[in-house]
């Protein structure tokens, strides 16, 4: 006698959903590489150490935890930030920086013969580099989202 294959749903796919609310949407497993400061910049780790799910259409490359207060109040201690990988950022978005090899999370905005980066705090000073200066910055990518536990 032959066995019979019995096709089994998974049963939160068929649950129907209730009006008023919408599916989640599609997701990617992308890695987080590190710790980053939001304050004091701290040495970037290249190494994964965990996965998180993010919406796809964020386009992300790789998350990040912020430690420190200086995002405050948008961004806080302890959240996963989604990274878009890219050399440049328009004048005022959030990116990942690097500032000579350490990394921190500030708001770029890039003039002819300077760069700065604001914190979201005002209790935290806004860093600049001139002219040459300017070469010890590099921007690795544009902060896409964040994930915060409720």
């Amino acid at each position: 006698m032959g066995r019979s294959t019995v096709e089994r749903k998974d049963p939160v796919a068929a649950t129907p959903i209730p009006a008023g609310f919408q599916p989640l949407p599609k997701r990617d497993r992308i890695p987080r590489v590190g710790q980053i400061a939001c304050g004091t910049p701290i040495l970037a780790e290249e190494n994964v150490e965990a996965y998180d799910e993010v919406p796809s259409e964020w386009h992300a490359d790789f998350t990040l935890l912020c430690q420190g207060d200086s995002m405050e109040p948008k961004i806080k201690d302890g959240d996963v930030v989604a990274i878009h990988s890219q050399p440049m950022v328009e004048n005022g978005e959030v990116a990942a920086v690097l500032i000579d090899g350490e990394a921190t999370l500030k708001r770029v905005f890039l003039f002819d013969d300077h760069i700065e980066l604001r914190a979201e705090n005002p209790a935290f000073p806004t860093i600049i580099r001139i002219g040459e200066d300017m070469n010890t910055i590099t921007i690795e990518g544009k902060a896409v989202g964040l994930c915060r536990k409720l």
